[in-house]
């Protein structure tokens, strides 16, 4: 019965989709007759599927969130955090996140994530310190995007001379990335070295054309950000 129920439910929400689409100026005559049809059930299936996975992952979100919640310790407020934080929750995850560095202060991964959540926030004067200690404590953790977390700080303060020593210090160790060219090309049109930050911005594309195919993709948003700054 619940499968026929369903079924029933599924028709009808084709046919509702269906009269909407055909209401479309210009291509609503593409869905007319058994082709139209069977085009919007398509289209509704696609779309009960992607609804259905993105509750189960609120689901899944808000049951981690619970669990984590109920145990107080510096180490599960800090998985709280950064699972806040990392669904863009910054201002929810910063007092689990600085309760963590309380109680662990130690832990590189505390700071860098609570050093995240401060510039998220536009604490940047907070960011930086955090930021500095997690440094201090592993300059390599998360790959060194530890490094590049202090330079986004340094640079929202306008202290380009740091940012500039930081990056340099980020390519002798990890080698030049479009986010750390990126940011060069920020720092030195701060300076006023225009000439010098367009080369840097150039310089974006030219590394995210040799990086590994699989990589590219997550490198696209520098590449853009940088034809962007380009044009300013």
């Amino acid at each position: 019965m619940r499968f026929v129920g369903r079924m029933i439910l599924f028709f009808a929400g084709t046919v509702v989709l269906l009269s909407v689409l055909q209401r479309l100026p210009a291509a609503g005559w593409i869905f007319r007759g058994f082709f139209g049809f069977w085009i919007a059930a398509i289209l509704l299936s696609v779309l009960a599927e992607r609804v259905s996975r993105g509750l189960l992952t609120r689901r899944a979100f808000q049951r981690s969130v619970r669990d984590l919640g109920h145990v107080e310790s510096a180490y599960n407020q800090g998985k709280l955090g950064s699972l806040l934080l990392s669904s863009g929750k910054a201002a929810a995850a910063l007092p689990h996140l600085q309760r963590a560095v309380e109680g662990e202060p130690e832990v590189a991964e505390w700071r860098y994530r609570l050093g995240q959540a401060q510039v998220a926030t536009r604490r940047f004067d907070e960011a930086l310190a955090s930021l500095e200690r997690a440094v201090e404590l592993n300059s390599e953790h998360a790959y060194g995007d530890v490094q590049l977390a202090l330079v986004r700080a340094q640079i929202e303060l306008r202290r380009t001379d740091e940012a500039l020593a930081s990056l340099a210090r980020y390519e002798r160790e990890f080698g030049p990335k479009p986010e750390s060219a990126y940011h060069r090309g920020v720092a030195l049109r701060l300076e006023g070295k225009r000439d010098a930050a367009k080369a840097a911005f150039r310089e974006v594309g030219e590394l995210a054309a040799r990086t590994p195919r699989f990589q590219r993709k997550a490198q696209r948003p520098w590449v853009f950000k940088a034809w962007l700054a380009r044009l300013s």
